[in-house]
């Protein structure tokens, strides 16, 4: 009978560990998601177009719209290029709902300038750091910085 318990109760941790980790590859993958529709808002901005009325984080969206408008205005555009790939950091506590974790995209900006009379000005490749700080449960991305790496690593 000790043996039947014993046997029983590793079961049950081990399905429990099972499914902390599908908990945890579940928020991974909506982490990654969110910050993909991110990036792409964000393109979308730089560019002079709307973001989707319908894209997630739309206060955060919004406020960047808002940073964005001086530049716009001036009548000049990005063409975004953010390259073909990025480096992706998520850190923090993925099975702790109530905690925010720390997200870390870096990423090779090639993007050119498009000025209002249609010239592109093609400016110089730059790393960029986006850190933003993601709720889990639901994904949603608080809130984010932007910066760029002095030196690239390598």
């Amino acid at each position: 009978m000790t043996g039947w318990i014993a046997t029983a109760l590793r079961d049950r941790r081990s399905a429990d560990r099972m499914s902390e980790h599908a908990v945890r590859e579940q928020r991974l993958a909506g982490i990654r998601d969110a910050v993909e529709e991110f990036t792409y808002s964000l393109a979308l901005l730089i560019a002079g177009h709307d973001a989707p009325e319908d894209a997630p984080n739309h206060d955060l969206i919004v406020l960047l719209q808002r940073e964005l408008r001086p530049f716009l205005d001036a009548g000049d555009a990005m063409r975004p290029d953010f390259g073909s790939f990025g480096d992706l950091r998520i850190e923090g506590a993925l099975l702790q709902p109530a905690e925010h974790v720390l997200v870390t995209l870096e990423f090779d900006d090639r993007c050119a300038r498009e000025t209002v009379h249609g010239r592109v000005i093609p400016a110089r490749m730059r790393r960029l750091r986006v850190t933003m700080h993601v709720a889990v449960d639901p994904v949603r991305i608080i809130d984010c910085g932007i910066c760029e790496i002095g030196g690239r690593r390598g």
